[in-house]
């Protein structure tokens, strides 16, 4: 592929992994669960919690087509799959109603000395629809510059989400929980139709499958 195509895939990744994770929409969340914390601390929380998320989702980045092979998937099947998950969450997003983290692991978190890994890192940060969407990425990404782009998306996604956890407190007093529903329903506009154009390369994945036999 030309770098012109790479670049717009880079784009494409960065822009589907924002909306997936949608840093603003877990700014309630992470205030609530850092309550106690000084700035400071809050501040180290959020750097390692972004930190290990860019790790996980790496790692899914690179080994996601030895996925595919162990479990003997095809790629149009993930990407339908992929999609459709990604549309539910799309969904729930446009409703301002995703459950980020369960009310029972919230209660527990409370009583963590360590909430960067359980439950900041993952699920909230890296979670279900951030890996599926790194490992649908990585299934169209074909040689080392493109690989490279899609590590850089997942780590400027991540830089980008520190920062914006950094300012948590300062956004959530300009925004409001009105403002933050507004930014969560337009991420989930932008989810929805990736999720759509996921499930569409799929099917025509399949089609094309069924024409080759």
């Amino acid at each position: 592929m030309d770098l012109q195509t790479s670049l717009m895939t880079f784009a494409s990744t960065f822009t589907a992994l924002f909306a997936i994770v949608d840093p603003v929409a877990v700014i309630p969340v992470y205030l609530s669960l850092t309550d106690r914390y000084s700035a400071h601390e809050r501040a180290a929380v959020s750097l390692k919690a972004c930190g290990i998320a860019t790790v996980i989702l790496c790692v899914f980045a690179i080994t996601g087509e030895g996925i595919f092979r162990l479990f003997g998937i095809s790629i149009p099947a993930f990407r339908i799959a992929g999609g459709i998950l990604l549309l539910l969450l799309g969904i729930a997003q446009l409703d301002a109603h995703r459950e980020r983290v369960k009310t029972e692991e919230e209660n527990e978190s409370f009583a963590r000395d360590d909430i960067s890994i359980f439950p900041l890192a993952t699920p909230l940060l890296a979670g279900p629809g951030s890996i599926s969407t790194v490992v649908l990425q990585s299934s169209q990404i074909h040689g080392p510059l493109q690989t490279t782009l899609l590590l850089i998306a997942i780590l400027l996604v991540f830089v980008a989400t520190y920062f914006l956890l950094k300012s948590a407190p300062h956004l959530y007093r300009f925004l409001g929980q009105t403002g933050i529903n507004l930014v969560t329903r337009i991420m989930g506009i932008i989810l929805t139709a990736i999720a759509i154009q996921f499930i569409i390369d799929g099917i025509m994945g399949v089609i094309s499958q069924i024409k080759a036999l």
